[in-house]
């Protein structure tokens, strides 16, 4: 089941804060767009349904984006205000959790930089020469990548 991707911040946000984890607005939307990529590569489905565009940022999930634009480059103090909250399941809360675990440490800016490296789904759309730009990152682009990361960390050749 793909949630509405506030209801998956807010949940990250909740097992941060549990943690004792302060996060700044980019994180909140750079840790969504990660877990959401491990989503489709481990699990085979969307984490959110909400569409992913190529900002000159990184990838951004524009109503995420939307939601949070007013905490600026800083913290995250409150959950987002949504009307019909879904309940995430067990198996999307242990792979936030695990998520937030390996990638939690790096800030905004950093986060940034690994989600705009050559061969990214990021870099693979974005046109830095276009006026607006807010081109579609693909699920399936995203899942190649993720897969991708998985394949190379247990050392496994791609084909």
């Amino acid at each position: 089941m793909a949630y509405d991707v506030r209801t998956v911040a807010n949940e990250l946000l909740r097992i941060a804060k549990e943690r004792g984890v302060a996060l700044t607005n980019m994180q909140v939307q750079k840790l969504v767009y990660i877990a959401h990529g491990y989503s489709l590569a481990i699990l085979h489905r969307p984490l959110f349904r909400q569409h992913v565009e190529a900002w000159r940022w990184g990838p951004v999930i524009p109503d995420l984006y939307h939601s949070l634009r007013r905490y600026g480059a800083g913290i995250v103090g409150s959950s987002i205000p949504i009307i019909n909250m879904d309940s995430i399941g067990e198996t999307d809360r242990k792979l936030l959790g695990t998520v937030l675990d390996a990638y939690g440490r790096f800030s905004g800016p950093q986060l940034s930089t690994m989600t705009h490296k050559e061969g990214t789904p990021w870099h693979e759309v974005y046109e830095p020469k276009a006026v607006f730009n807010n081109n579609p990152i693909r699920n399936i682009k995203i899942e190649r990548h993720y897969t991708e990361l998985l394949n190379a960390r247990a050392g496994i050749a791609a084909n």
